[in-house]
């Protein structure tokens, strides 16, 4: 008689310590899950945050008696953000329906911006003549500096608008061309990639002024 109760108890702890293991087993793999989904969350990078104005006019005074087609860009607040970590994303359709795509980065190319003279920079470079002039100087050069409240990008020159829309994409090195074709209300559709994160700074259609 003992021995047949004692039996009955040891079928009825069997199932529970089964369930209990299962139990035990399944939050250690909630755990485990949760904690490589936590790491994974925490190694993406957040994109920066900031108040961008850009403006392409054209015929802009170039305080050396001429003028010229000038697009520039300016952070009125917000964070510091290095340049090597952005892609400058323009889209431009002329009249006549010729499609003008462009990304630019820390690895393009550089723009002849004068005639006078053959030095290359890589717009939008770092307008601040406390580091000099532009042209030929890697300092300023897009990709190479870190961008900050109150800094002023530049194309600088026709030439260098034309490169940043890639216009002029077939020229080596990247040089001087004619926007005949752009003019007071045509409309470029600029965005600003912030590459490790993914994520867009800056993305609107501009109105050439």
């Amino acid at each position: 008689m003992n021995m047949q109760k004692q039996k009955q108890s040891e079928n009825a702890v069997s199932p529970v310590v089964g369930v209990m293991l299962m139990l035990v087993v399944t939050i250690i793999i909630a755990a485990v899950v949760s904690a490589f989904a936590g790491g994974l969350a925490g190694t993406q990078q957040s994109a920066p945050k900031a108040s961008i104005d850009v403006q392409i006019k054209i015929d802009a005074d170039d305080t050396m008696s001429g003028t010229n087609d000038v697009m520039t860009f300016t952070e009125l607040s917000g964070d510091s953000i290095q340049t090597k970590d952005l892609a400058v994303i323009t889209y431009y359709v002329n009249k006549s329906g010729t499609v003008y795509k462009n990304k630019q980065t820390l690895t393009s190319a550089g723009t002849q911006l004068y005639s006078y003279s053959t030095k290359l920079s890589r717009v939008p470079y770092l307008s601040d003549m406390r580091l000099g002039y532009a042209s030929g100087n890697t300092v300023t050069d897009f990709g190479n500096y870190t961008w900050k409240t109150g800094d002023i990008l530049s194309t600088g020159t026709t030439a260098g608008t034309a490169d940043l829309l890639a216009i002029n994409d077939t020229a080596t090195p990247h040089g001087i061309t004619d926007l005949a074709d752009f003019e007071s209300g045509s409309v470029v559709d600029v965005k600003i990639l912030h590459v490790p994160s993914g994520q867009y700074i800056f993305n609107k259609e501009v109105i050439v002024q």
